[in-house]
């Protein structure tokens, strides 16, 4: 992941932007509606997937790190994947970068310390509170990270913010077969 994240345009944006309806060729399945929704949320993505598995969803953080940038301060960089029920039962692998300085120090301690989701931790409450913007979905190769027999996946990056405040950039990659673990 490049250092200036959180300055730069999507990556992936040579991959080309479609919309849920064009991510797949007609030779493959279409979008179920569970990924159809989840590209139209704009709340926590954590919340959402506990909601349709009914069970908890975790975080587990493949990497992190810190790094201190002059004019932004310290910036979380962290790859991560979220699964129900077992680890292995992906369901996405995310990769973001968070402006810790953005964050009160209970909620920078929870996020250093791996406690939490990030859109969770930002709106424990899911009051709404937490908006996506900027929002670019391209079809990607599937990172083997995801584990599935899918070579095709969606990649979702978007701005998180709260109240107008900008809290830092993910992308969320995931499929339909991986969306399908949370029942």
């Amino acid at each position: 992941m490049n250092s200036d994240f959180l300055a730069l345009q999507p990556a992936l944006a040579s991959a080309g932007s479609a919309s849920a309806d064009t991510l797949l060729s007609t030779d493959e399945a279409a979008p179920s509606k569970r990924l159809a929704d989840y590209l139209a949320l704009q709340g926590s993505t954590t919340f959402f997937l506990q909601t349709i598995s009914g069970h908890p969803v975790e975080v587990e953080v493949l990497q992190q790190s810190i790094e201190t940038h002059p004019h932004r301060g310290d910036i979380l960089h962290r790859h991560s994947r979220l699964y129900v029920r077992h680890p292995r039962n992906i369901i996405l692998v995310a990769e973001s970068e968070i402006a810790l300085s953005r964050l009160d120090p209970e909620q920078r301690e929870k996020l250093i310390e791996r406690i939490e989701g990030i859109g969770k931790l930002l709106d424990p409450g899911n009051l709404g509170l937490l908006e996506k913007r900027d929002i670019e979905v391209a079809r990607v190769p599937a990172p083997h990270t995801l584990q599935t027999a899918s070579d095709w996946a969606v990649s979702r990056y978007f701005s998180m913010t709260i109240n107008g405040v900008h809290y830092g950039e993910i992308r969320e990659i995931l499929n339909n077969e991986s969306l399908e673990r949370a029942r």
